[in-house]
């Protein structure tokens, strides 16, 4: 059983006009950075770093989430010292698509909970072909359990249950919503999930 990739938090700066930046949260390289235009919320991988021949998924903190402003570098690694700027992002408008706290859940009209898609790109339920859906009715979930993948220009994010927005800290995912490969828009819902006793 393969183990889970070790994860670093972005670091948050506040702007003094609204805007949000992450920073580099240690020194390294970094890739993976997603395009002006992707939407970050939080609990999102938002690429990785590369430090001491190590890789740690770079998450997106509690209190951000945005439309990424900044350009992608243009190589695939790109060297960073620490607080380096990593994305800038602009978090008005956001409310309407993850919550006005970021979350990506919530309910659906009949009253389903459901995980929604915090960012656009095309969704795989397993890592590769062949392999196992990465979650399945049935599973458990609890804050930070793996779902899925969204790729973006061939960059593959994990995305985690995060119990915000309405989703309780334990649940059962249920249903689907999406099917494999399909394509979504930032507040789809991708997956029903169910309180946990």
């Amino acid at each position: 059983m393969s183990r889970a990739r070790e994860s670093m938090e972005l670091r948050l700066a506040r702007l003094e006009d609204g805007g949000l930046e992450l920073r580099a949260p240690e020194v390294g390289e970094v890739c993976g950075v997603l395009a002006a235009g992707a939407t970050l919320a939080p609990g999102m991988v938002a690429g990785a770093l590369v430090r001491l021949g190590r890789s740690y998924d770079l998450v997106v903190p509690a209190g951000a989430g945005g439309l990424v402003t900044s350009d992608a570098p243009g190589a695939l690694r790109h060297a960073v010292g620490y607080d380096d700027l990593v994305y800038a992002l602009d978090p008005s408008g956001i409310a309407d698509v993850v919550g006005a706290d970021g979350a990506a859940g919530g309910a659906l009209a009949d009253g389903a909970l459901v995980v929604r898609a915090s960012q656009p790109g095309r969704v795989w339920r397993s890592a590769s072909p062949g392999e196992p859906p990465v979650c399945s009715e049935g599973d458990a979930l609890e804050d930070g359990t793996a779902l899925c993948l969204i790729e973006v220009m061939k960059t593959f994010s994990t995305v985690p249950y995060r119990a915000t927005g309405g989703l309780p800290a334990r649940a059962v995912a249920g249903r689907w919503l999406v099917e494999d490969g399909a394509d979504v828009e930032p507040g789809t819902p991708l997956l029903a999930v169910e309180g946990a006793q």
